[in-house]
């Protein structure tokens, strides 16, 4: 993650503004004599085993050839992932509050492959339309795809108790957030078993260039946000104090700006300049003279590649990130603690997924003319456990 001058001076500013706000004179205690200790340092180690959710899963339909209305979309599993989560802090004497860094990075990937030769029944749901398919119409009879996404998540934040009796403590806290989101899809659809006349053996190795090429599609979104970061904690004991249930639920508003492309590369047969249609009889037109060598319209054709990008940088974003905890702690000792639970974060507006919309084909050049932008989420929701120390 890049650091720049204002996400390095923004902790600084806070600890100013605190340390501003909180008296210089030692605190006294309810005997009367002065508290000379300034507080407790905070550190806390977890795992959260998090699965990722809302990023676009989907790649391809499948199509059933029995019903219209049967057809399917095929995308990513979700699965979990183990990533730390860390925080370090302070906790001040004299009930002056609580400062906390927290900070979460998850990276996940995920992989999709589908299998069905001969029967082309994948219809290319991120390549461009235009040209996709053996047949021009779309659909593949195998497809494999990737995704891989990072989240780094910093947090500084100031909190205070809000309210307190013998059972429940709350909390309010607020400060300063920065999110990081990259996301990534990348899809290659083939044609393993083309039913061209000219690919029955032996012609297959005698016109390799007519084999079919993979086609393939590539989304790129890129996310760099800041902002304030607010909400409530609580703890409610359960046992002496020994055995506490924990929540917390927390909104941060977040300025930011979005990198994001995209890119279909897709191929066509073409005889003399002209762009053929299926089923491509012209591959069917050879004979092998006496000398073993094809002649006949099939060694004039060519396959063409057809390419269409589109990009845009620093598209500007407000995004949100909505938190919601439910847990317990046990405090095994004086000075450590034993926590676990269950999280959920959503992060709101994080990603773009960008499309040509309208194109002009010229040739086998096509020129957007027109794009779309589709917001994109995330979600990362599990359970969560760790270990605690304070001194």
């Amino acid at each position: 993650m890049k650091i720049s001058f204002r996400t390095a001076s923004a902790p600084a500013l806070l600890l100013a503004a605190l340390s501003l706000a909180l008296p210089v004179s030692a605190q006294q205690d309810e005997s009367g004599a002065e508290d000379e200790k300034w507080g407790q340092l905070i550190v806390e180690y977890g795992t959260w085993v998090a699965e990722s959710g809302g990023l676009g899963e989907n790649v391809a339909t499948i199509v059933d050839p029995t019903n219209v209305f049967g057809d399917t979309l095929a995308g990513f599993e979700r699965g979990t992932r183990t990533e730390d989560y860390s925080r370090l802090g302070a906790e001040l004497a004299g009930n002056r509050g609580r400062l906390m860094l927290t900070w979460y990075a998850h990276d996940d990937d995920a992989r999709l492959g589908l299998r069905d030769p001969g029967n082309f029944i994948f219809g290319q749901l991120l390549s461009h339309q235009t040209f996709a398919g053996l047949s021009n119409d779309g659909l593949a009879d195998a497809v494999d795809a990737t995704r891989m996404t990072q989240l780094r998540d910093l947090r500084v934040e100031y909190s205070r108790v809000a309210f307190s009796n013998s059972r429940v403590v709350g909390r309010w806290f607020g400060g300063y957030r920065r999110v990081t989101f990259r996301n990534r899809t990348d899809a290659s659809y083939y044609a393993l078993v083309p039913t061209f006349p000219a690919f029955v053996p032996p012609l297959v190795t005698a016109l390799p260039e007519l084999t079919p090429l993979p086609e393939a599609a590539e989304l790129i979104s890129n996310y760099e946000g800041a902002g304030v970061s607010g909400g409530m904690e609580f703890e409610a004991s359960v046992w002496r104090d020994k055995f506490v249930i924990e929540g917390s639920f927390g909104l941060a508003l977040l300025q930011g700006t979005v990198d994001t492309g995209y890119r279909s590369t897709n191929h066509y047969y073409e005889l003399a300049g002209a762009v053929l249609n299926p089923p491509y009889s012209e591959l069917a037109d050879y004979t092998v003279n006496s000398l073993g060598f094809l002649i006949g319209t099939a060694t004039s054709v060519t396959q063409e590649t057809s390419e269409i990008g589109l990009r845009a940088a620093s598209i500007a974003r407000n995004s949100q990130v909505f938190e919601v905890s439910l847990g317990a702690r046990i405090r095994a000792l004086r000075y450590m603690d034993v926590f676990f639970g269950y999280r959920t974060h959503h992060y709101a507006g994080v990603g773009v997924d960008l499309r040509p919309r309208n194109t002009v084909t010229v040739g086998n050049t096509s020129n957007t003319t027109d794009g779309s932008e589709v917001d994109r989420s995330a979600t990362f929701r599990g359970f969560y456990g760790g270990i605690g120390f304070h001194f």
